[in-house]
């Protein structure tokens, strides 16, 4: 095939890419959680069928169908609906405008959806159809669950209250709500009074609307509506809980349920738990009102992301965690309990289809007939809202008043009709004073011929309310506070002939997504008067023109639209996160006290402040109690206890508070200094380092200090650190971030230090600093320790934590069978990893790169030695626990693995290799699926002759799987001791027929640990215009490395860390890279394996003058506040990128060692490359041979045979200009590998 240049950039892609308008894939189900059910429960005692059955909820209806006309779920025949329409056309009141409807609140002849089982019917319920339309179009692509309550259920025929309901009749029900929808009903008794008209209805929907105080009590009944509100909040969490399956997805909605995530994270930690608020959320200032403010907080920030309609209400709740719970916050997400909660704003939408399906109804043709005909003439303003303070229908007749006063060319013109539906409360008041508006406009404006406000306060059926919006000359819409509002996007759905145009409040939640509509301040009658006469005489084209931007924006995002952004952005989310580290749980203290005991020698290390003390906002007050001393005596009295208090406090801080405990170690300021617990002086760890740094690091804290009030500073010998506890909560967070980034760019970038962001303070210190290389140090002393214990609360902590991790997985070598010797395997009870995204992209100075993995499970181990081993093993039922299964080479093929993944019950694969064949053998279970991978994108994509890459094309552990598999050589030295032990393992458990505990198990961990960050990298400097430039390139991804974290795939790792072990060797180097004659271009390309995208778009973007349009692409940029976002980058210095300055390119493929050669590939035979080949080889040889036993660097075409570039991201630059010096270095010479 023929391949142009520019034919492939990251936008043409992106359907490769995940999350970029594909539905993405759930292992489980979407369960849908809702206050009340979709339905009305009617019960009766006569099981005879409806004579007249209703339509459908899934449809409108519009659709026939051939089903016998009792009732059922897919609709009513053609001659049901047309004796219903006929009926209404005989009836003058189902016919007739609303005008001339009685002010009642019966409601008309809807036609809803009625299902019958036995004694019940379940009906279609009325309101909220954006959530229950959006949550149903799940269902096309996903199995959904839908829990909820059953609201009142009343008697058929009345409005009595059934009382009780026997246990038959409940499964009667339950079976007719799942094999209507997949629902599942929770039955409440009497709390649920209290729970939706007390504490939901009378507290929280108030508040955050902001109205405080209104329904003051004396507070005996808020505790009692409180403890209802927690009591259903639990029952729903119990009936998710127990009908959660591994792999579903919870979506929890609404304010009447912020409790429930963190009840069922209490319990299912694991769990993806997605909570959509679909109210306002209110400020800060107005949510400390509510006394149980921290409770539904944390209620919330069980959820692994939290959604709101707008940024607003998204930038609302994260304020409130930052002011009342003291959470560390950025712009998309809150810091809780050491994970990151996710916040976003998810518009809901409409379901447009079925808005213009309603539209077309045969009765709503003669309705709007009707209205133009009794408003002949007349220009009529629609508005049609719940009667509420918060709707702003007082606040709309003012301004209509005003309208008609300013504008007297409109009387008798224009004519209001207002529709204000009744909703739950006491309204006298406000009805009252809407009564004596229209009373005043109407006894002042009309006459016994016209009356300029038609206001009836009651509901109206489908028909009529479509007719209204018809035929409206202009929407007004004044809600003073709103979630959404729907009836925006309802109006203009059925203004699509008219174009009639919409004045919003610029305080309904739709208004950030309706910048075509006309949006006013409700308090602001004059201006809403001035858009009515500017909306009353606009033009044709005016009109056009904002109508088919509304209406574009409201048949786009949808109710689906909007159901399935959330649930993408929830798998999105949690994929990210390490969710096995979503809370920590509480320490096992029956297991520590166990192990305790049986420890001959045991270490201990205590942080200070936060774990022995807590948290003061005055540093000098934490001073420990009489008690701790106590404790921390007896640990010390125990000859075989080694107890270390590791600390950032300085040194006289610590031998004035903890100097008189005998027999303590003690470590200060993050371990630059130490005091032996025999010793009585202190030795300095940081004599020879240079601290000069110090005194422009203090010039800078003290300019914020100046305009902080609350912050102050703390001068220790080895660090200096920015105190701002005291401070305003969200603006010390504002002013800590500033003062990063100014450290950053003056100090960081140019000196060994590194800035540690602690709980509300910012310390600089040197970075060879750290509480971890403290440990170390004193770990190495005691080699013989049998238990080691390690208590922290802060950031400063990781180190020892990450410190003592790496030094558990060395001592196990992955595999933990039984209890190890090194006790560390309480880390994961102790130790919430705060960096819980499994990959982190980006390299600069203020971030890192790597990767860190969990711990995928144990499983009990089980051999299997043949084909029929196997089949026995997955065909026998009873073995329902969790196994790591241990089996010959030969079986680890692609439907074996398959098959043992489909079971559920096999956590791992451990291959047993036998020879040198197997393990080559292993190597090509690891190839990609293609013969020449992305061969058709590259720069030969033309040559008939083409040299094929990858000969074997298995593919196998290309795929994504679910389980980890290793490789184990019995015949190899060091896995011997392992393979012993697994095979005596598996012999203790045949004994015990793997049904009598306990069992032995392995614990597998993932090949890609990176617990430890790696160290900042100092920032680049500026790129001059002139000068040339070096690319050092690698790829981030190999098909799944970095996009589904397939276990153990290495190709790119070894490129990666070449290209930072480069960087980092330069910085160290003694000549500056700034007196280079070229620059040095670090770079790692990512979607490389999807047609070389990431370095494709690079090579674009700089191959064309740069022009920043800062729009938002499909794929958002990574870097916040970036100063451009199209192209994607974080410096603006990115313009000095040319592609003409291009020099020359070195990549670093997948580069194994084992063969004791690495090759150099270039693009054919030339001088030019050949020198850069040449240069490679005569410096890395040298260099490598003086040192180590290294690798050798050999020319790939030095057997004379032109193989070309294999595939890389090298290819991009030389199809944009072939003349580009260029090698790729690699494991392989002409057969890829790992």
């Amino acid at each position: 095939m023929t391949h142009t240049t520019d034919s492939l950039t990251a936008e043409k892609v992106a359907h490769y890419l995940p999350f970029a308008g594909h539905i993405p894939n759930i292992p489980g189900r979407v369960i849908n959680v809702t206050h009340q059910i979709p339905y009305n429960i009617l019960k009766s005692h006569d099981s005879r069928p409806e004579t007249v059955p209703m339509l459908q909820s899934h449809n409108p209806p519009t659709q026939q169908t051939s089903q016998h006309e009792s009732a059922s779920l897919a609709g009513l025949s053609t001659s049901t609906i047309s004796s219903l329409v006929n009926k209404q056309k005989q009836d003058p009141v189902a016919a007739a405008p609303v005008s001339k409807l009685a002010r009642h609140h019966q409601r008309g002849h809807t036609l809803r959806v009625k299902f019958h089982a036995a004694d019940w019917t379940v009906v279609q319920r009325r309101g909220h159809a954006a959530l229950y339309s959006g949550v149903q179009s799940l269902s096309k692509n996903y199995e959904t669950v839908h829990i909820g309550w059953t609201g009142p259920i009343h008697v058929k025929g009345t409005k009595q209250d059934v009382r009780h309901i026997y246990q038959e009749d409940k499964s009667k029900l339950e079976k007719l709500l799942w094999d209507t929808d997949h629902i599942i009903p929770i039955f409440l008794d009497r709390k649920s009074h209290g729970h939706y008209e007390g504490y939901c209805k009378e507290v929280l929907w108030p508040l955050f609307h902001y109205i405080v105080g209104e329904n003051a009590t004396d507070g005996r009944s808020e505790k009692q509506f409180w403890a209802d509100y927690v009591a259903v909040n639990q029952e729903f969490a119990n009936t998710i809980i127990a009908n959660y399956q591994k792999g579903d997805i919870i979506c929890i909605h609404d304010y009447h349920l912020l409790l429930v995530p963190e009840m069922i994270r209490a319990k299912l930690p694991n769990a993806v738990i997605g909570l959509f608020f679909h109210a306002t959320m209110p400020s800060s200032e107005i949510l400390r009102c509510l006394t149980t403010r921290n409770d539904i907080l944390r209620g919330m920030l069980g959820s692994t992301l939290v959604g709101f309609q707008t940024y607003s209400y998204a930038r609302h709740f994260i304020s409130s965690c930052t002011r009342v719970l003291g959470c560390e916050s950025t712009q998309v997400g809150v810091n809780y309990n050491g994970h990151m909660v996710a916040v976003g704003a998810f518009p809901i939408g409409i379901d447009s289809d079925r808005v213009h399906a309603y539209c077309k109804q045969p009765g709503v043709g003669p309705k709007m007939a009707a209205i133009r005909e009794m408003y002949a003439g007349k220009k009529i303003v629609i508005g049609r809202d719940k009667l509420d303070s918060t709707k702003g229908v007082l606040q709309k007749l003012h301004a209509f008043e005003q309208f008609l006063h300013r504008y007297p060319e409109w009387k008798n013109k224009v004519v209001l009709i207002q529709v204000a539906t009744p909703t739950y409360g006491d309204h006298g008041k406000l009805e009252t004073k809407i009564s004596e508006a229209v009373s005043h406009i109407n006894s002042t404006f009309g006459s016994l011929e016209f009356t300029p406000v038609h206001y009836y306060h009651q509901d109206v059926d489908r028909e009529e309310y479509y007719a209204l919006l018809a035929v409206a000359d202009v929407g007004l819409i004044t809600c003073i506070r709103d979630g959404m509002n729907t009836t925006s996007f309802e109006f203009i759905i059925c203004q699509h002939k008219n174009h009639s145009p919409l004045i919003l409040s610029e305080f309904a939640g739709t208004a950030g997504s309706l910048s075509a509509a006309m949006l006013v301040n409700p308090w602001d009658y004059s201006g809403v008067a001035k858009a009515l006469n500017e909306a009353l005489k606009m033009s044709p084209e005016d009109k056009r023109t904002r109508h088919e931007q509304l209406y574009q924006h409201v048949t786009r995002h949808t109710a689906s639209f909007w159901a399935h952004s959330f649930i993408s952005h929830l798998i999105s989310i949690s994929e990210q996160q390490t969710l096995q580290s979503h809370a920590t749980p509480a320490l096992d203290m029956t297991s520590l006290v166990n192990k305790y005991r049986r420890a001959n020698k045991r270490l201990m290390f205590f942080d200070y402040d936060g774990t022995l003390t807590p948290i003061v906002s005055t540093p000098g007050e934490a001073k420990p109690s009489p008690d701790m001393l106590k404790y921390l005596q007896t640990l010390c009295d125990d000859p075989q206890n080694h107890v270390w208090v590791v600390s950032g406090r300085d040194q006289n801080t610590l031998d004035e508070w903890l100097g008189g405990v005998q027999g303590l170690g003690l470590s200060a300021e993050h371990g630059c200094y130490m005091k032996a617990p025999s010793s009585q002086e202190w030795s300095s760890i940081v004599d020879d380092v240079d601290m000069t740094w110090k005194q422009d690091v203090a010039e800078i804290f003290a300019y914020y200090t100046e305009r902080t009030q609350g912050s102050f500073i703390e001068n220790k010998k080895s660090s200096i650190t920015w105190h701002y506890r005291t401070a305003d909560a969200t603006f010390g967070e504002f002013q800590a971030k500033e003062c990063q980034n100014h450290l950053e760019n003056a100090i960081v970038s140019k000196l060994p230090v590194e800035i540690l962001v602690g709980k509300k303070n910012l310390e600089v210190r040197p970075m060879s600093i750290n509480k971890g290389e403290i440990v170390k140090r004193i770990l190495s002393q005691h080699s013989d320790v049998e238990l080691v214990i390690c208590a922290g609360d802060d950031k400063t902590d990781e180190d020892m934590f990450k410190m003592l991790r790496a030094a558990h997985h060395a001592s196990s070598q992955l595999w933990r069978i039984g209890m190890s010797d090194l006790e560390t395997s309480l880390y994961p009870h102790i130790y919430t990893d705060l960096v819980n995204w499994p990959c982190v992209r980006l390299l600069n100075a203020t971030h890192t790169i790597g990767c860190q993995s969990p711990s995928t499970g144990s499983g009990v181990l089980y051999q299997v030695n043949t084909q029929d081993d196997l089949n026995t093993f997955v065909n026998q039922v009873s073995l329902n626990d969790a196994f790591a299964i241990l089996l010959p080479f030969d079986l680890l093929t692609p439907n074996n693995i398959q098959t043992m993944e489909t079971t559920g019950r096999v956590t791992g694969i451990i291959a047993l290799l036998n020879s040198t064949s197997s393990q080559a053998s292993m190597s090509a279970l690891a190839s990609p699926d293609s013969h020449c991978p992305n061969c058709q994108f590259g720069l030969y994509a033309s040559d008939a002759n083409m040299h094929i890459w990858n000969p074997k094309g298995t593919g196998l552990l290309e795929e994504s799987l679910s389980i980890p598999i290793y490789g184990l050589n019995p015949t190899d030295s060091m896995s011997r001791a392992v393979y012993n032990i697994l095979m005596s393992a598996v012999n203790f458990n045949k004994q015990r027929n793997y049904d009598q505990y306990p069992l032995q198990a392995a614990d597998f961990g993932l090949l890609m640990w990176a617990a430890r960050d790696s160290e900042t990298c100092l920032r680049r400097g500026w790129l001059d215009d002139d000068k040339p430039i070096i690319v050092l390139a690698a790829g981030l991804d190999s098909r799944s490395l970095f996009h589904d974290l397939t276990k153990g795939v290495d190709t790119s790792i070894s490129g990666m860390v070449t290209v930072l072990a480069v960087a980092d060797a330069l910085s160290r180097s003694p000549v500056s890279p700034a007196s280079f004659d070229k620059h040095i271009l670090y770079t790692l390309f990512t979607a490389e394996s999807w047609g070389f995208a990431g370095s494709q778009r690079f090579v674009q973007d700089i191959s064309q003058p740069f022009v920043c349009t800062n729009n938002t692409r499909s794929s958002p940029c990574l870097y916040n506040n970036a100063p451009c976002t199209q192209p994607c980058v974080q410096d603006l210095n990115f313009k000095n990128i040319n592609m003409n300055n291009i020099d020359t390119i070195i990549e670093f493929g997948s580069i194994d060692s084992g063969n004791g050669t690495v090759w150099a590939h270039v693009d054919g035979s030339g001088s030019i490359n050949d020198d850069l080949v040449h240069a490679l080889q005569s410096n890395a040889n040298t260099n490598f041979n003086s040192n180590h036993s290294s690798p050798q660097i050999q020319a790939a075409n030095f057997d004379n045979i032109q193989r070309g570039l294999p595939p890389s991201s090298a290819m991009s630059f030389l199809k944009q200009k072939r003349s580009t010096r260029a090698v790729v270095l690699t494991g392989y010479q002409s057969e890829m590998n790992r």
